[in-house]
């Protein structure tokens, strides 16, 4: 396990070049319809007991920031900065009123004795970030339930309302709907995919914002009368491209190993080839019905470490903010703008096509596409296509650690894969193939792409439309609950390579892949084509130039 601050220590702070962004592959138009929302979100705890700092000047840096742009910002304040120190009485003092103030829902020791529960922070720890200590998974249904209604009624006695927006980097879907139905919470936020970071892996979860199941907070109910009322965002800006391996590569051959996301205190945050590219995505590129972004750092990340930054990105958004592409709000609006929007969790997708730190050899590029029933990732790898994710949800899969609280200080929590490019990976794999994935082939050979894809947004989801080898046209469709992938008029197959004893893969037959994941069954069904091969190396091929995986588990 590492943690954030060990990973800053260890990586270093070099910059990353900022030259202007070229758009080298081809899209079709910014389409109007969909939604666009940005969120400025700074976190405040009282205390890092790990080292010695100022907690104060993160916040007051922050906020002469975003006042001198006039943007709008949530500010979520840990139950030990709510309710000692000074960050009420400034906040009272100075926020705008285009801003907005709730609740970062982590344990604290002046939280949980508030409450009546143990704490069981290591000693001198008067905030630990343990799982166990630091989120709700590490304490029961009833001391769950204590933790929300002292906060919540202590945040009142402060403020004179409880908070509409809350978020932590781990929750549980138990807290969320008692949150919901007793306080009218309007948005929850948690943290992005990650691997090892802090004590926890996330892996599977939507790409920005969903309805939660009333038993699992990382995945879309997919029945209305299955969801929390009240949306998720996914925090940090993540990077489409490269989030998927514990490093990203630099064009001086330097591999970073840090996350890739818009955090100011990063090198991809300080990097404004990132923050433009990133910014682009939300604003003008394909995103289906919402796209969604949160920006801000968390006040024990020092200033000297976010002051390169968050001006840069905060000037960036104020004049993003002028072409009314985007809704620059605060979270809670966010959160009411969603529910008014939707009933049920949108169609969104995710569309990357340069490479986000200026790679050329290879330059890589990612499209993802998310629904409620599954989502999945078409990546580039120089002239390579090929599928790195495919996660199914279902409303029968409860998250772990729902109804047993955790004790352990790293914990898992993915969603159900049918292919999982990062974790299946192989320990040899032929050079010319990734480590896991799956393969475009006309027999035996790689369909590589030749030109620029072409993405045609739809009303259930988006088609991406290849150039290959041969002057023909690679269409890969993806809807609400299938996928389909034709090659003008030309037979071809998909081949799923990966490390079978790390997969979920537990049987095949002509119409369908079965998996096992965490005692949950479920299958990837082929609609038109068939399964031809075995377990460890196996294909799905055409049949009539055509095939069609049906990912829907209901």
């Amino acid at each position: 396990m590492i943690t954030r601050r060990e990973i800053l220590k260890t990586t270093g702070t070099a910059a990353l070049a900022t030259n202007p962004l070229m758009r080298a592959l081809a899209s079709t138009p910014f389409e109007s319809g969909a939604m666009r929302c940005i969120n400025v979100v700074n976190f405040i705890r009282e205390i890092e007991p790990r080292f010695k700092m100022d907690m104060m000047l993160p916040v007051t840096s922050q906020m002469e920031l975003i006042l001198k742009h006039g943007l709008p910002a949530t500010w979520l304040l840990q139950f030990d900065a709510l309710v000692s120190g000074p960050f009420v009485p400034y906040l009272k003092e100075h926020m705008a009123k285009n801003h907005e103030v709730g609740f970062w829902f982590e344990m604290n020791e002046k939280h949980v004795k508030a409450a009546g529960v143990e704490w069981r922070g290591r000693p001198g720890y008067e905030w630990d970030h343990l799982p166990p200590v630091a989120f709700t998974i590490g304490y029961t249904k009833d001391e769950r339930i204590k933790l929300a209604d002292t906060a919540m009624n202590r945040f009142k006695e402060i403020w004179g309302h409880y908070p509409k927006s809350i978020a932590s980097w781990n929750l549980d879907s138990f807290t969320l709907q008692h949150l919901t139905e007793k306080y009218g919470v309007d948005a929850y936020a948690v943290c992005r995919d990650q691997i090892a970071t802090d004590g926890f892996t996330i892996w599977g979860a939507p790409i920005a914002g969903y309805y939660p199941s009333k038993i699992n907070c990382w995945s879309p109910a997919l029945e209305k009368k299955n969801q929390i009322a009240t949306p998720i965002f996914r925090m940090l800006g993540q990077d489409p491209v490269y989030y998927y391996e514990r490093s990203y590569p630099l064009p001086d051959g330097r591999r970073i190993g840090e996350p890739d996301t818009m955090e100011p205190a990063w090198t991809s945050g300080r990097s404004k080839h990132f923050v433009d590219g990133f910014l682009h995505m939300i604003a003008d590129e394909q995103t289906g019905r919402f796209a969604y972004c949160q920006m801000g750092q968390e006040n024990t990340f020092p200033w000297d470490q976010q002051k390169d930054g968050y001006p840069m990105q905060m000037e960036a958004l104020a004049a993003l903010a002028k072409t009314g592409k985007v809704h620059v709000e605060t979270m809670g609006e966010t959160g009411r703008r969603f529910k008014k929007a939707f009933s049920q969790t949108p169609v969104q997708t995710q569309v990357q096509l340069e490479d986000p730190f200026e790679n050329t050899n290879p330059s890589e590029g990612s499209i993802w596409y998310q629904s409620r029933f599954y989502r999945a990732n078409l990546h580039l790898k120089g002239d390579l296509p090929y599928l790195r994710d495919i996660t199914v949800y279902s409303d029968e899969f409860p998250q772990p650690f729902l109804d047993k609280a955790t004790r352990l200080n790293d914990v898992e929590q993915k969603m159900p894969p049918v292919l999982d490019g990062y974790h299946w990976r192989r320990d040899q794999h032929p050079a010319e193939e990734p480590w896991a994935g799956a393969l475009f082939r006309i027999g035996e050979t790689l369909i590589r792409a030749t030109g620029a894809p072409k993405i045609v947004e739809h009303v259930s989801g988006m088609t991406v439309e290849l150039p290959v080898q041969g002057g023909k046209t690679l269409r890969i469709k993806f809807e609400e609950k299938r996928m389909t992938v034709e090659l003008d008029g030309e037979e071809l197959n998909i081949a799923f390579r990966w490390d079978l004893a790390k997969s979920s893969l537990v049987g095949i037959h002509a119409r369908e892949a079965r998996c096992e994941w965490q005692g949950q069954s479920y299958a990837m069904k082929v609609r038109q084509g068939a399964i031809v091969g075995k377990l460890s190396e196996w294909e799905v091929r055409s049949e009539k130039n055509r095939i069609e995986l049906f990912l829907a588990q209901s």
